[in-house]
């Protein structure tokens, strides 16, 4: 029977056979899997600071709180915490029902040491972002004080960010209108001002007292075109921020009833991946009237497209909308187009990342190989589909592995990842039966450790052959990682990324040190593992490094 790993090693009366070996997905799915959303500077988006914070004031859980917001990729129970600064951190558990985009709101326990602004890093399933915490003074608490720039008169200084078109709606990240305040007392404010259909709000926390910039965000949809004089009022300061308001334009979509014509999809669509500046759509936009406009998509797979701004001209032109969301699964969508009374679709393709896992367990995953490059000379391998699908031994569960070489299904090994994100790998066997001892020898080895210039060891494992002791071990090396392998069939050739290879080799104790048994045993293996795939070449080597054995991977289904 042809198996995995095929190779007779001789030290003295011992007889090593080789068997199926391999690495795999972990098959509990309790942990739930997902990313942290965050911006392009890192800081968690979006993401909200409830509560107010005073120094050598105990938080309290109810209130601290922090939220963020998490794409879940798998259900399951989750853990989402911060680090501790300052003296206080924020941490929320439970279970994830359902996929995609979730807000998860973490309590804080602890009691602020000093003011400040702290920063703290998220931490959800090898995923991070920041967020910022601002802790007042000790025995304040209170509202600040403080008067407005400009009062009597316009704000002064002001900046105004971002474009404003009639009955286009404001978006708060790029509307928004940054004012100058004196502060006289330290402690929380909440500044708004309404007019004209926009409103320009901002809620935080003065730390310091002295002249200082607050950025208020826009939200609302403009009412009237041309100068909105807008009065913002703090007690009995008073200033006024005025917004221009550009008329409205008027056009058609390029291929309006139907598909947008012409039309671009600019950029790479990942499932699990948030959209950068890079995810756009392009297209044409025949104006009759200049003036400002707004373009527009539905909201399909978690992600739309939009574009804002002013027609300077009339007749064709080209339109950029930017992406924005995360795609949450693979797929063709199809997005429909607007501006104003007409519409038009386009089709976006979001692919499949591949998992981090470099050899899959999930249930009914199946490899086919070939051996030496000879078709007729097969192995088929399947992930056993439940029920009765994993083992537990010593406290661990592994998937189980069935095996087919032409005379029917069997078992073929025992196999578990050390946790969703550690990138370490693990075959439960018979050592015994594997090295050729007198008695079975039940145990667990790494086989792959994910991790750069990782060299490592098993355990040793003790046994007879025919009476005689002997100590044996593993020896194993990673002696690439993530690299281009090709590889060559009957079926043809398949080109392969993420490419892990791990070197194997054996190592017997003669009572003073271990000794490589390669130039005994006149053998050596290596393994290559391909991302979110498996293993997808394996060769014995002789110990001047000829190969004598090749077992290539020639079709997968990986579930």
């Amino acid at each position: 029977m042809k198996k995995l790993l095929f190779f007779s090693l001789v030290v003295g009366v011992i007889v090593f056979i080789g068997c199926a070996k391999e690495l795999s997905f972990e098959g509990n799915n309790s942990p739930a899997e997902g990313t942290l959303q965050e911006d392009v500077s890192g800081d968690c988006l979006p993401k909200t600071v409830n509560g107010t914070y005073v120094a050598a004031t105990p938080l309290v859980s109810t209130t601290n709180t922090v939220s963020v917001q998490v794409n879940v990729t798998r259900t399951g129970s989750y853990v989402v915490n911060t680090d501790t600064v300052n003296g206080y951190f924020f941490r929320a558990s439970g279970n994830f029902t359902t996929l995609g985009l979730t807000t998860v709101t973490l309590r804080g326990t602890g009691t602020p040491f000093v003011e400040g602004t702290n920063n703290f890093r998220v931490s959800f399933g090898g995923t991070v972002c920041d967020l910022q915490v601002t802790v007042l003074p000790a025995g304040t608490g209170g509202p600040a004080v403080f008067t407005l720039g400009g009062a009597g008169g316009a704000c002064t200084p002001s900046t105004v960010n971002g474009t404003y078109g009639f009955g286009i709606a404001l978006v708060p990240t790029s509307n928004t209108v940054q004012i100058s305040v004196n502060v006289t007392t330290v402690g929380t404010y909440n500044i708004s001002a309404t007019g004209g259909g926009m409103t320009f709000a901002a809620t935080g926390t003065f730390i310091t007292t002295g002249v200082q910039n607050v950025t208020l965000a826009g939200t609302g949809t403009p009412t009237t075109a041309g100068a909105n004089n807008i009065p913002i009022t703090v007690g009995t300061s008073t200033c006024n921020i005025s917004i221009t308001v550009t008329s409205a334009g008027d056009g058609t979509l390029g291929g309006a009833g139907g598909t947008c014509t012409p039309s671009t999809v600019n950029g790479t669509y990942t499932a699990g991946v948030v959209l950068a500046g890079t995810n756009t759509l392009s297209v044409q936009v025949n104006v009759t009237t200049i003036g400002a406009y707004s373009i527009t998509t539905n909201t399909v797979n978690g992600i739309s497209f939009s574009a804002t701004g002013s027609f300077i001209a009339t007749g064709p032109q080209t339109i950029t909308l930017n992406g924005t969301g995360t795609p949450t699964a693979g797929g063709t969508f199809v997005y429909t187009i607007t501006f104003l009374t007409s519409s038009c679709t386009c089709s976006v393709l979001v692919v499949t990342p591949l998992s981090d896992d470099y050899f899959p367990r999930t249930e009914n995953s199946n490899w086919s190989y070939e051996f030496d490059d000879v078709s007729t000379d097969s192995l088929y391998r399947l992930a056993k589909p439940a029920p009765n699908n994993t083992l537990s031994a010593a406290s661990n569960t592994y998937n189980i592995f069935l095996a087919d070489d032409g005379t029917g299904l069997d078992s073929s090994g025992y196999y578990r990842r050390f946790g969703a994100t550690n990138g370490n790998y693990g075959e439960w066997m018979d050592i015994g039966g594997f090295i050729g001892f007198d008695n079975p020898i039940w145990g667990e080895y790494i086989m792959l450790k994910d991790t750069v210039g990782a060299a490592w060891t098993s355990q040793s494992f003790a046994g007879t052959v025919t009476g005689t002791a002997f100590l044996i071990r593993f020896n194993y090396r990673l002696l690439n990682k993530d690299i281009a392998k090709s590889v060559t069939t009957s079926t043809g050739t398949v080109n392969y990324t993420n490419v892990d290879v791990v070197e194997e080799k054996y190592q017997a104790f003669d009572g003073t040190t271990w000794q490589d048994l390669t130039p005994i045993i006149d053998y050596y293996g290596v393994s290559y593992y391909a991302r979110g795939i498996g293993l997808i070449q394996y060769e014995s080597h002789d110990a001047a490094g000829a190969t004598t054995l090749t077992q290539k991977l020639r079709r997968k289904v990986v579930n």
